[in-house]
């Protein structure tokens, strides 16, 4: 009511519905509850009597200024996958357009996590999330607001996500809004394109804490502008809750992977979904896997940077076998006992042998097939020199550290295993 003026139904500010119940569109849907209300339009559950099975049906809004649904209709049809709702068509009805997809039916996300989920249960459904990203994304489609209160669970145990809906579920939980430290600290547009990926990557650590504890990370139970404030400032500001403190009996590289994911700076995370998805699933598999096909060797000196490559490489490839070593002459005995295909190397390794007679040590080694070398920072252009002469490449320390470590094991790991040659034994 504005200015004494009653809204007609069909327009957002009417309180009335724009189709009455048993009403019948198009000859074969019969329309039946009404289930949401959106910026866009209104959504009925109907009935479709050809085929005789429920379906969703949009309705879009009388105001002028109302979008047309296509663009809705068309991202849920985009991306292949159970994530997303099937869309059956669209049409017009006495001008007012509508779409028309499957119904979904469930219970939220969030209000399944009342008890934790047993680790098995816990990567298949992260798995399957991730997974549902990395195709939207290839398809040019931001999934925006990744968490409990957007992914509804069928009772066939299928999540569908709010943003691929046709609004059945809500696409943005209670806050209304994107938690990205970069949205919330107004560096950029929530909406922006070129920011969508890297928002969404961050949104799944959000969710992995979610499905890990019950709660949303940075979650405060103070009730309405503060808690959302408390919030807020824990995404822009403060370190994410790590998954290992909170579900030890998850694999620690699974972690370090939200960790990563979590990073404050969107262009320090991850690549894409789909690398996401390549690191979990070399988690998952490396769970039930006996055998290792390559051998990869981490020296370096700084303890937490060390673990830190162990943990990648092992989740570059399901097949990695990775050992540490903390200085020359431990690493020496190591090549000499296991032969490693890949071995990084900390360019400062200082003491009794450091990173260029540790390479110098690895080439003179009498094996069938030499391990690949990589030396990790800065070098002088003189040691270059020498390393290239060894065969060793050369990685500089920045913010592509990650990503080519991944690509070096993969390469290696891919590659046809090899055939060690026999040691010869003394015996005396």
């Amino acid at each position: 009511m504005k200015g004494g003026f009653q809204a007609p139904p069909g327009f957002r500010e009417s309180p009335q519905r724009p189709l009455r119940e048993g009403e019948v569109i198009a000859s074969t849907y019969s329309v039946r509850e009404e289930l949401a209300r959106t910026e866009t339009g209104i959504v009925f559950e109907a009935r479709d009597m050809m085929l005789d099975r429920p379906v969703a049906l949009k309705l879009a809004w009388r105001n002028p200024d109302s979008p047309s649904l296509i663009t809705e209709a068309r991202r849920c049809a985009a991306v292949r996958d159970p994530c997303s709702v099937a869309v059956y068509g669209m049409g017009n009805h006495n001008g007012v357009e509508y779409a028309v997809a499957e119904r979904v039916t469930g219970t939220l996300l969030r209000d399944q996590l009342q008890a934790p989920l047993p680790p098995d249960a816990y990567l298949g459904k992260l798995r399957t999330l991730i997974a549902a990203v990395a195709r939207a994304h290839e398809s040019g489609i931001a999934i925006g607001d990744i968490s409990g209160s957007t992914i509804l669970v069928d009772q066939d145990g299928r999540m569908v996500l709010g943003r691929l809906s046709l609004s059945q579920i809500p696409a943005f939980g209670p806050l209304g809004q994107i938690l990205a430290p970069e949205v919330v600290r107004g560096e950029i547009e929530a909406g922006d394109p070129a920011a969508a990926e890297a928002i969404d990557l961050y949104g799944l650590a959000c969710i992995a804490i979610e499905m890990a504890c019950g709660t949303p990370p940075f979650y405060d139970a103070s009730p309405g502008e503060r808690g959302h404030a408390v919030m807020r400032r824990g995404h822009a500001y403060e370190p994410a809750p790590r998954l290992a403190d909170l579900r030890p009996d998850l694999p620690p590289e699974l972690s370090d992977l939200i960790e990563w994911l979590f990073h404050k700076k969107p262009a320090a995370r991850p690549r894409s979904a789909l690398d996401v998805l390549a690191q979990l699933d070399a988690v998952t598999e490396r769970l039930g896997k006996k055998g290792r096909t390559a051998r990869v060797l981490v020296v370096d000196d700084d303890t937490s940077r060390a673990r830190w490559l162990w943990s990648l490489a092992r989740r570059a490839h399901a097949a990695a076998a990775v050992e540490i070593s903390s200085e020359g002459t431990d690493a020496a005995h190591k090549l000499n006992r296991d032969l490693p295909d890949l071995v990084f190397v900390d360019g400062a390794l200082r003491g009794v042998m450091n990173a260029l007679e540790l390479c110098m040590y690895a080439r003179g080694l009498e094996t069938e097939h030499d391990a690949h070398l990589v030396v990790i920072g800065a070098v002088s252009d003189r040691d270059r020199a020498v390393f290239g002469e060894h065969g060793a490449s050369i990685v500089p320390d920045d913010t592509e550290l990650a990503n080519a470590v991944l690509e070096h094991v993969r390469a290696i790991a891919s590659a046809t295993p090899r055939r060690r040659k026999p040691r010869s034994t003394v015996s005396g």
